[in-house]
């Protein structure tokens, strides 16, 4: 990814997770590839760099980077992530930190920040091991491994696997499913289910009650209990906001 999509990215995660009224977000990728990984051509201009100029001019990289991460893991709404041809380095983390990660049967999910003489970076070492298991993660890491789609399914990196002449018309049905749901309900159950493995079963049903008992003190309670009985589709007014 150039370093310049770095910044534009973080602005906009940051004015979408500003808003309340983005229902889903659905991140892929143009051309033949998802993301080919880091600006290996913009690495090459500093290797002649001392390396104390190096260290400072890729600690202020690196403290961009998280900044764009930490405003991508921090969205409210709903995340969908499509994924075809190359899925590398720190572009990994967008299909990790996913609620829901599509890739078609080419898709190939590269490791290769060890080739380069590099750790992971982009959130994959907190991402990865939660999604994988240490163990996994480790060996995905430490061989600098490519795998393909189907072992990206295997390993829960991806939810489901897609034929590729529909894969971004499956991404955009599921976001437009998403986006007719009752909103309120949509981000607490993300949030709920987001936030439970760092809570004790007491906290998360405490958390579980504080969620219902906001949701059924708005409009779209009122309309989806009235759709159920009316044997109709319920029509949420959060949708129309």
């Amino acid at each position: 990814m150039p370093s310049a999509a770095i910044p534009q990215l973080d602005a906009l995660f940051r004015q979408i997770g500003a808003r309340a009224d983005v229902r889903v977000l659905l991140i892929r990728g143009e051309g033949a590839s998802f993301c080919a990984g880091g600006d290996v051509k913009g690495f090459a201009e500093t290797i002649d760099h001392s390396p104390e100029v190096r260290r400072t001019d890729y600690f202020a990289r690196m403290d961009r980077a998280r900044s764009q991460m930490e405003a991508y893991l921090a969205l409210q709404c709903p995340v969908i992530v499509a994924c075809q041809g190359a899925v590398a380095g720190a572009a990994v983390a967008y299909p990790l930190g996913a609620d829901i990660a599509l890739a078609e049967p080419g898709a190939r999910f590269v490791f290769p920040h060890q080739r380069l003489g590099l750790p992971p970076d982009g959130g994959l070492t907190y991402l990865l091991p939660r999604i994988v298991g240490v163990r996994k993660a480790s060996e995905l890491a430490l061989t600098a491994a490519t795998i393909d789609a189907a072992e990206a399914l295997r390993i829960r990196i991806v939810s489901r696997i897609v034929p590729a002449d529909v894969l971004q018309q499956e991404a955009f049905s599921i976001a437009r499913r998403i986006a007719a749901a009752p909103r309120g309900a949509v981000r607490r159950a993300r949030a709920l289910l987001r936030e439970s493995l760092a809570h004790t079963a007491s906290e998360q049903l405490s958390a579980e009650r504080d969620a219902i008992a906001d949701s059924v003190a708005e409009p779209d309670f009122e309309e989806g209990v009235r759709a159920f009985m009316d044997k109709r589709r319920a029509v949420f007014p959060s949708t129309r906001e």
